[in-house]
């Protein structure tokens, strides 16, 4: 691949790549490691983060000045121009760049709703609820109307990973760092237990 930037113009190569199976955040190196990693001139990474959106940045390896990581809004699309053999529209990824504002504002509305779960699972019945009943039970909808239960999930992992819950939903147990927590955050919040007790927000 080297060869291809001494072409006319001396373009850059980008190569697809994708690091090993289940990999973390903090191994985002393409799979084969080592061997190829020598051979580029750097290693860029794009992970979600908990909040949704993605983070461009590097890793392992960057051959040039360090930059503050990029952030990236996702959402999918269809054109009239790109069609399958029976003439339905294909879906595709359009990613769109966020200002640091525009971060700011999704990372304080995920931990918004980290907040809300945590509230939530003070109920007993609620900690044995499915992620739907979960997302039902907080309002979460998608834009069509159902359940938003990829956002009870993605605010039950950082909750997990916070070392706040445990288990998964179906199944949740709150630690005891997670019961003070919960105990701090009413003090200090109170209307947030009337928000997610309240009919009409459900």
């Amino acid at each position: 691949m080297r060869p291809l930037t001494t072409m006319l113009g001396e373009p850059c190569v980008i190569v697809a790549c994708h690091p090993v199976k289940n990999a973390s955040d903090e191994n985002l190196i393409p799979r084969g490691g080592g061997a190829f990693l020598n051979e580029v001139d750097g290693n860029l990474t794009a992970a979600r983060t908990a909040s949704g959106v993605v983070e461009l940045h590097w890793q392992g390896k960057y051959r040039g000045p360090d930059f503050a990581p990029m952030h990236f809004t996702t959402r999918t699309v269809t054109h009239e121009q790109l069609k399958d053999s029976k003439g339905r529209l294909i879906p595709t990824v359009v990613a769109s760049p966020l200002s640091e504002r525009g971060h700011a504002d999704i990372v304080q509305a995920a931990r918004s709703r980290q907040d809300e779960l945590l509230v939530a699972l003070r109920d007993a019945a609620n900690r044995k609820a499915s992620q739907i009943d979960l997302a039902r039970h907080l309002g979460w909808k998608l834009r069509d109307g159902k359940p938003h239960h990829v956002a009870v999930k993605r605010a039950f992992k950082e909750l997990e990973k916070d070392k706040l819950v445990t288990g998964e939903p179906g199944r949740i147990d709150l630690t005891k760092k997670g019961e003070k927590a919960l105990n701090t955050l009413l003090q200090n919040t109170p209307n947030l237990n009337t928000r997610c007790s309240d009919p009409e927000h459900i």
